[in-house]
């Protein structure tokens, strides 16, 4: 069935002499409708009312009996069930301003007025930003101070890579000067001081024995009476000298062979070691500088990130100190606390962080949400047509289709039903008119179609009695209205699905819950073993 055709559907006509139920009772039909137990209370009330309207006496057969009982005739027809609730107009598409600033002191300066009409994009709030303001700058100067630092820190990353690179080539030249100073000595001082004290030892020699030879010469002189014994003095005199000088040369070699070699070997040896010592000092000295300056410049940049990620959260702070329309729509504010005037979203209240401030509903796309009862909710599934009136507009009828079906009872209504649960159900209006006013929060019908049977045997719903788990109707027969066993199927509102007892043309009373409880009086009594108590109707005052 296409959409349009919803509009036209229309209840099946009622029999002239069935009641019209007020929408009060279509209600509390529909929820108790569900179940097995639902449909004799159903039939309960039905029997209710046509005592009423019948009168007592008229049903007990007491011989006061005036007319005949209101009847209906069994017949085949189309049998629509539906599911009518009632619930709220809302936008499909709302768009809600929240407070994202942070803190639960945001002081709202300046708000457009509740109900204006806003354009996307339109500022709609704006907040207090001098704190903000004030942090931003002292922000912006730590994050500058951060930026220069990073300059220093590489600077001084430069200037410890040299000093490194400058001592290691410092501590790498002793070292090839001690290295040096040991050949020097080994292969060229020592060996040459050593020859010297050589060349003197052999000329000290050479000395002695020319002076000893002289003195053996003027000895002999003198023996003979040439020379005087005064005249051998100098020369015994030199003799001893060149000997000492002989001696002290020997000795001077000796020492610079045994242990001033010695002694600068084990110098030099001590220098070259500690010169290598030096140059891996100085390799490790310069590492150690050049890492530390390297993680002052990590450090450095570090910082800066943190400084600007800061200034970045307080400029995007800033940003958020205004809320503009995400569509276009009437402005509604957000007073979910209406009973704290303390806490109304005005100008100059203070908010708190993520509280929403407003909304801007989108009033050419609107929905009703209606909540079904939990003896219905089984036979409503997405997809199913509706129409829906608004109490505003009662000549308005709109198309809907079941668009969700909540899997979960509202349990924010359980306690308000008195345990009875709820489902609530958004039912998606296809035809919005442009220029209808609808607004969010307006009351509306809901009729959901749940089936059509075509071509079912049916009767309304007050022919119809409950007994002990078996359904009965009674039947004209021979003038009177005996019970007759019957299989019910689906209902409406109104009629309900005869499956077998009946056939098309026979006559039903449709005050059977009451006839019911008087012909059942006795509850041991088999019903069909019972005669009818009725007597014929007969006209009387």
């Amino acid at each position: 069935m296409a959409l349009e055709e919803l509009k036209v559907l229309a209840p099946p006509s009622t029999p002239s002499a069935v009641p019209t139920a007020s929408p009060k009772p279509r209600r509390l039909y529909r929820r108790i409708l569900g179940s097995g137990k639902v449909l004799a209370l159903l039939l309960g009330v039905a029997g209710v009312a046509s005592a009423a309207y019948l009168g007592r006496d008229r049903i007990l057969g007491s011989g006061k009996v005036v007319d005949r009982p209101l009847t209906a005739v069994v017949r085949r027809a189309t049998l629509r069930v539906a599911v009518n609730e009632r619930g709220n107009l809302e936008s499909t598409v709302t768009v809600d301003g929240t407070c994202e600033l942070n803190g639960y002191q945001n002081k709202i300066i300046e708000l457009v007025a509740e109900g204006s009409r806003v354009e996307k994009g339109q500022v709609v709030c704006r907040f207090d930003s001098s704190e903000i303001d004030k942090s931003i700058a002292q922000q912006q100067i730590k994050s500058k101070q951060a930026k220069s630092k990073i300059e220093t820190s590489k600077q001084e990353l430069e200037i410890a890579r040299n000093d490194a690179e400058s001592e290691e080539v410092k501590a790498k030249g002793d070292l090839k000067v001690a290295e040096l100073t040991r050949i020097l000595f080994e292969e060229g001082t020592n060996p040459a001081d050593l020859d010297e004290a050589q060349s003197k030892i052999k000329l000290a020699t050479k000395d002695v024995e020319k002076t000893s030879d002289e003195l053996d010469k003027m000895q002999g002189l003198v023996k003979k009476g040439f020379k005087s014994p005064q005249q051998l003095r100098p020369l015994e005199n030199s003799l001893e000298q060149y000997k000492f000088m002989k001696s002290s040369e020997e000795r001077r070699y000796t020492v610079k062979k045994t242990y001033e070699k010695e002694k600068n070997m084990v110098e030099n040896a001590s220098k070259v070691q500690m010169a290598q010592k030096a140059v891996d000092k100085a390799a490790a000295q310069g590492k150690a500088k050049v890492a530390k300056a390297d993680s002052e410049v990590v450090s450095a940049v570090g910082t800066h990130e943190i400084e600007e990620q800061q200034l970045q959260e307080f400029l995007k702070q800033k940003a958020k100190t205004e809320i503009k329309a995400g569509q276009t729509g009437i402005l509604a504010y957000a007073n979910e606390a209406y009973y704290d005037s303390s806490r109304q979203i005005r100008e100059g209240a203070t908010v708190y962080s993520r509280q929403k401030i407003f909304s801007i509903p989108d009033l050419t796309r609107m929905q009703v949400k209606v909540n079904i009862h939990e003896s219905m909710i089984k036979k409503i599934k997405a997809d199913q047509k509706a129409t829906i009136r608004v109490d505003a507009f009662p000549n308005l009828e709109l198309i809907g289709i079941v668009k969700t079906v909540s899997n979960l009872a509202d349990s924010n209504r359980g306690w308000m039903n008195g345990g009875v649960k709820e489902y609530s159900t958004v039912v998606d209006v296809q035809n919005t008119p442009p220029d209808s006013s609808l607004k969010p929060g307006m009351s509306a019908e809901v009729v959901i179609l749940v089936q059509e049977m075509r071509d079912v045997l049916q009767v309304p719903i007050q022919a119809i009695a409950e007994r002990k788990g078996a359904f009965y109707a009674f039947v004209e027969k021979d003038g009177a209205f005996l019970p007759k066993p019957v299989k019910v199927g689906e209902t409406d509102e109104k009629f309900v699905e005869i499956l077998s007892g009946l056939d098309v043309g026979e006559v039903v009373t449709l005050d059977a819950r009451t006839r019911s409880a008087v012909y059942f009086k006795e509850d041991d009594r088999t019903p069909l073993d019972k005669p009818e108590p009725a007597k014929p109707a007969t006209k009387g005052p």
